[in-house]
């Protein structure tokens, strides 16, 4: 009689175990990476070819306040001022930025959204002084952005860093604040749909008689001559028009786009007639609003007042 053979144990292979050890921590970080909080990338509202030939990143629009005391992104962001600041005067600045695992955040490492790696929102304290700026990399020091603000008011202003990384294709958005020498101004919150600017008349109409917190608002942006005759919108950063929103407490922004289906090729192209943007206040009260326009080769920064549930 034969006597019974005892299962041999499964052979262990020192290759594959290498690899799966190898291979863990990789998916432990695509799903840590996954989790992070994002916002859609919507600087655009398609995946499109900006006039350089080069691909823009790419999404929905969307109309809604990104509250930034409420969310957060694992970047780091350290800012330097590198001259003596003085109302008037343009200051450099050096904005050193790390990715989620320390590594530097290069050129390399931030798509283009409208034409740009980076687009920076500054604004002081009483809406008064709004500036739209884009750091550009410094070639020989990864992870260092430079640009420059040049502040009308004394007190401290707010810059909101707004992005997209190469490595997860969503928005990411920092925010740090500066103090320039001189008193806070003050702002009497107060509706305003009609601007006179620059020789132009713009105004901000609305399709509904009143806002409320929550629910989605369509603005209509139009602009006039002297004579009352509609004037071409030029290109601006890939869009015929921008928008931004801020509240008084300046906890974030909305930055809003077009919802005509009409984007420029090339820069020289322009739009006749009025353009849309959907706005979602997140609560009551007064927004300021600031769209940045091109006409006739000048780029203008317009502002509106908006009052919410009132």
């Amino acid at each position: 009689m034969n006597a019974m053979k005892k299962p041999s144990e499964p052979s262990r292979n020192p290759i594959a175990l290498s690899v799966a050890i190898l291979t863990v921590p990789f998916f432990l970080a695509y799903f840590f990476i996954r989790s992070l909080p994002v916002e859609p990338c919507d600087f655009l509202h398609a995946k499109t070819y900006n006039s350089s030939g080069v691909l823009d990143y790419c999404g929905p629009g969307d109309s809604a306040f990104v509250d930034l005391t409420q969310r957060s992104w694992p970047l780091t962001l350290e800012l330097e001022a590198l001259d003596e600041p003085r109302i008037g005067t343009p200051c450099r600045f050096r904005a050193k930025i790390s990715q989620y695992d320390g590594t530097p955040l290069g050129a390399d490492d931030v798509a283009l959204s409208h034409t740009k790696k980076i687009h920076l929102l500054v604004i002081d304290s009483s809406l008064e002084d709004y500036s739209h700026v884009h750091p550009v990399p410094v070639p020989d020091s990864p992870g260092d952005w430079l640009f420059s603000v040049t502040p009308s008011r004394g007190g401290e202003y707010k810059m909101f860093f707004d992005f997209i990384p190469i490595r997860s294709p969503r928005r990411v958005l920092l925010t740090s604040t500066f103090q320039f020498p001189g008193e806070s101004s003050s702002h009497e919150p107060a509706e305003r749909s009609k601007v006179q600017l620059s020789g132009y008349s713009f105004s901000m109409t609305s399709e509904s008689p009143s806002f409320l917190s929550g629910e989605d608002a369509k603005l209509r942006l139009e602009v006039h001559d002297e004579s009352g005759k509609p004037v071409a919108f030029e290109p601006v950063m890939g869009a015929f028009a921008h928008m931004v929103a801020f509240d008084d407490d300046r906890r974030g922004f909305a930055h809003l786009h077009p919802g005509e289906s009409i984007q420029p090729v090339d820069d020289s192209e322009d739009f006749v007639g009025s353009l849309t943007f959907g706005f979602r206040p997140p609560s009551s009260g007064h927004f300021r609003l600031w769209a940045q326009v091109r006409i006739g080769g000048e780029e203008l920064f317009v502002p509106f007042d908006l009052m919410v549930d009132a």
